[in-house]
């Protein structure tokens, strides 16, 4: 299962809108700063295949906020941030707070959910807009864990080969910036079904050469 150049338009063009201003000016309303969400790329890769390909981007515990939604297309939406780069975060979300953390801690959590959960809801939110269609979602939960250890719990109890679509998406505040990637996992029809789903509603086009 590959994507094709224009479905990466499309896909990287449905992320810039659901990370265009609504979801810009809640972080911005959360932080008290201004907040720009930057598309860097947009990949597939078989699930079983995470650990192999993006080693480099997660050498250390993988923080993840995590929903499940279930409609016409059902899958688990994901935020991913290295351990590090969750710190970092969760500083620059609480820049008016004197105390800066070295370790996540309890508030930690709270403040990364919460930005978590306004990212995933305008993810869904959109792709059901978009697509024609509802969808029901559970309450974020929070997970500190290897990569490994995340990729056997959302392949536990599947019988089906799963997919992650995985985007590449960076934070900025102010002259600070902080990686991160939006994930969709699912099973193949489904993301098959999403992907040509997108691709329509966008309507975006490659010029001939």
């Amino acid at each position: 299962m590959l994507l094709t150049e224009k479905q990466k338009m499309a896909l990287s063009e449905f992320m810039r809108m659901v990370l265009s201003m609504t979801t810009a000016t809640a972080l911005s309303e959360l932080t008290g700063s201004d907040v720009k969400m930057i598309v860097a790329g947009v990949s597939l890769s078989p699930l079983s295949k995470l650990t192999l390909q993006f080693p480099q981007h997660f050498k250390e515990d993988v923080v993840s906020i995590h929903q499940v939604f279930k409609g016409s297309i059902s899958g688990d939406a994901l935020l991913l941030l290295n351990y590090s780069f969750a710190v970092q975060l969760t500083n620059l979300l609480r820049h008016n707070s004197k105390d800066q953390i070295v370790y996540l801690n309890i508030s930690a959590c709270e403040v990364l959910t919460e930005a978590g959960n306004i990212l995933l809801n305008s993810y869904i939110g959109l792709l059901g807009t978009l697509m024609g269609c509802q969808f029901t979602f559970s309450m974020p939960t929070f997970q500190i864990e290897p990569l490994p250890d995340l990729v056997k719990s959302l392949m536990l109890s599947r019988n089906e080969v799963r997919y992650v679509l995985m985007v590449d998406t960076t934070f900025e505040f102010c002259h600070n910036s902080v990686k991160g990637y939006l994930v969709f996992v699912s099973g193949v029809i489904p993301l098959s079904c999403l992907i040509k789903g997108i691709e329509a509603s966008i309507n975006l086009t490659i010029p001939n050469p």
